[in-house]
């Protein structure tokens, strides 16, 4: 009986072990306002899919992206025009290097455009009523805060691990 747990835990420990060099992570960031200090939005991204080029991998679609509570529409066509993120493919814990976007969110009601480089950046809101002069307009000076890193297989490892322990143990405690 020890025997098995033992086992289980060596083979659940090596799996989890091989799967972490795949080298893939969600990166979390929060949007850190300069005036007031408070958490105006986040972002998530995922480095898998990024194009790698001297050391800094460039990304042109996101996992979750919001402000104020609102979550931004993912764009059409994911070609950098309107969203790209780069970040440091050896060390994913100093987050994003670079931030560009300009997307709408979801309801349709603003257009959301900025900018952040090692940082630090600034967001520009704009109205899409289509009106010449805008309803609202406004301007928000950011910083990102410390980045939040979750490696992607090494979770899916643990997890799957998480369900086999419980699966394992309803099976002991039905008979």
């Amino acid at each position: 009986m020890l025997n098995k747990l033992i086992l289980r835990a060596f083979l659940s420990l090596s799996l989890a072990l091989s799967f972490t060099s795949a080298n893939a992570a969600l990166i979390t960031q929060d949007f850190i306002s300069d005036a007031s200090g408070d958490v105006i939005g986040s972002i998530t991204i995922n480095t898998f899919p990024a194009e790698v080029d001297e050391g800094f991998g460039t990304i042109y679609t996101w996992e979750e992206f919001e402000f104020f509570g609102i979550d931004m529409l993912a764009p059409a066509e994911a070609d950098g025009f309107q969203f790209l993120a780069s970040f440091d493919t050896a060390d994913f814990s100093l987050g994003l290097h670079d931030l560009s976007f300009d997307v709408d969110d979801v309801f349709g009601w603003f257009s959301w455009n900025g900018q952040a480089a090692y940082g630090a950046g600034f967001v520009d809101l704009f109205d899409l009523a289509g009106n010449p002069d805008p309803v609202f307009e406004a301007y928000f000076e950011y910083t990102l805060g410390e980045a939040s890193v979750v490696p992607t297989p090494a979770t899916l490892v643990l997890f799957l691990t998480a369900v086999a322990g419980i699966a394992a143990r309803r099976k002991k405690t039905n008979k």
